[in-house]
């Protein structure tokens, strides 16, 4: 017995040409079906994507939910000095992130997973504040996961905060450090010439005069310039930064340089500059 499709097979004659085809609604029928199968084997075997359910609306009744200033925000990630993983304090992250966050029996049908390291390192770096919700939007978890992360920052700001390195506190104070002088470490192990040597030397570098004075030698080969031609470069006209101003004020309220470098971009050197350029004024208004 034949396949139902099979019959529809062209039939190639004598002279070579089709006498049996699919007509185009024929064609439109069989295109059809397998668009339809494909469309159902995609949707049994297809990988299915995770989307996060949009957020309920709280409730403005109750306790209000609870956020944790983050201290450390603008002091740790990958474009400060130090780092993502800060080495002070990978000791209490970890720590803190192999504690029992699930509350599940350790035994044959138990276990006891720990929270990611970095993650929480994200959030260290990213949140100047931080919320649940924060949570939820920056590692994209749900509600009661995103609940163990707040946690856990809540448990590892006060150990960090005790295992700061005296710089970095200073840096988060706003103190700037003490100028120290420059230690020179002299390595250069050559010997010390001897006074015969050095006589030597004199000798061998002495103005030669059998044939000529030392006047004419100096009039036939001057080693310097009688006349300097002095060029005169026009003055550059100094414009003012944009942001000056805005700096200058916030150092008459009393902020630190590193403060004043987060909020206006302007670097740490320029901001010191106007600072002391600022004093110097103030000290010559005194004066007079």
């Amino acid at each position: 017995m034949l396949h139902p499709l099979v019959s529809k097979l062209p039939i190639t004659s004598e002279s070579g040409l089709s006498t049996n085809l699919l007509s185009p609604a024929e064609l439109e029928a069989l295109n059809a079906r397998i668009a339809a199968n494909a469309d159902q084997w995609l949707a049994d075997n297809a990988p299915k994507t995770k989307t996060k359910l949009p957020r309920k609306p709280k409730s403005t009744r109750g306790p209000k939910p609870k956020m944790i200033e983050n201290p450390f925000y603008g002091f740790i990630g990958r474009t400060t000095y130090w780092g993502r993983y800060p080495a002070f304090a990978m000791d209490i992250v970890v720590g803190i992130a192999r504690l029992d966050w699930y509350d599940r029996p350790i035994g044959v049908n138990g276990k006891s997973t720990q929270l990611s390291v970095r993650k929480l390192v994200m959030i260290l770096e990213s949140l100047p504040a931080v919320t649940n919700e924060a949570v939820e939007d920056l590692l994209q978890l749900g509600e009661r996961h995103a609940r163990r992360y707040v946690k856990a920052i809540e448990l590892i700001f006060p150990w960090m905060m005790e295992s700061r390195p005296q710089s970095l506190l200073n840096e988060m104070e706003g103190i700037e450090p003490e100028p120290k002088a420059c230690e020179w470490n002299d390595c250069d192990d050559l010997c010390k010439p001897t006074v015969e040597e050095l006589a030597k030397l004199h000798y061998d570098l002495r103005t030669l005069t059998q044939f000529k004075t030392a006047e004419e030698y100096e009039a036939e080969y001057p080693t310097h310039q009688t006349t300097a031609t002095v060029v005169a470069f026009p003055v550059r006209p100094q414009h003012q930064h944009p942001k000056k101003q805005e700096v200058l004020r916030m150092l008459a309220q009393g902020m630190a340089v590193k403060a004043i470098e987060r909020d206006t971009g302007v670097s740490a050197k320029t901001i010191r500059k106007w600072r002391d350029e600022m004093r110097t004024v103030q000290l010559e208004l005194q004066a007079a």
